[in-house]
């Protein structure tokens, strides 16, 4: 089953361009249930519930109170991964207190339940998408001081292992020990004999 998380707030056009851009079993819709706003996110779902309908997806809208945003979020999040294949998280409408609560939560995640998630992050205003690998992220956070420097040494780089070791400071066999360890990571890649680069933590796409 394939699932879309999304953070909504009282615009539906990206939901329904996240919609249009790939086939799903089940729709989640966060929102920020407040006494100002609630109202309008109600009447936006209900115009987007028709489309759903029309496209024979199962949508519903989650709300979530102020005060119980971590909490509520997180536990979304785990029921949705435990049932879910594939699992998107998308984080453009709403509040920022929600998206940033969403984005903590996937940081979270299990190893089996990153493996299967991506976040995607829509431009306002100029026609970007950027995707996230969530494994990569949560392995990059755990990484230790000497990892760290080895994979910011290859962002947009493609160097031999002697080029890193003089760059880094480091012994070649230290390097390359953990070379092979970021390589089975899924953090880096060989890109030809001896020459290594840093897999991209996120994807921009944008439509010319």
């Amino acid at each position: 089953m394939r699932t879309l998380i999304a953070s909504f707030g009282f615009d539906i056009d990206f939901v329904l361009r996240r919609l249009a851009s790939g086939k799903y079993s089940r729709v989640v819709l966060v929102s920020l249930k407040t006494r100002d706003g609630f109202e309008r996110v109600k009447k936006a779902y209900s115009t987007l519930s028709l489309v759903c309908t029309s496209l024979k997806v199962d949508c519903t809208l989650e709300p979530v109170t102020p005060n119980m945003i971590p909490r509520s979020v997180q536990s979304l999040l785990l029921n949705e991964a435990e049932k879910s294949d594939e699992l998107e998280v998308y984080l453009t409408g709403g509040p920022r207190i929600l998206v940033t609560a969403l984005l903590l939560s996937v940081l979270m995640l299990s190893k089996d339940h990153a493996q299967k998630t991506q976040v995607f992050i829509e431009g306002e205003g100029f026609d970007c998408t950027m995707k996230i690998n969530v494994n990569n992220l949560i392995e990059r956070l755990s990484l230790d001081e000497r990892d760290k420097i080895i994979i910011n040494t290859l962002e947009g780089e493609k160097l031999t292992l002697g080029e890193i070791a003089r760059k880094t400071g480091m012994p070649k066999s230290t390097v390359h020990r953990r070379l092979e360890d970021l390589i089975e990571k899924g953090l880096i890649a060989r890109t030809e004999i001896e020459v290594y680069t840093a897999n991209p933590l996120a994807e921009i796409t944008c439509v010319e």
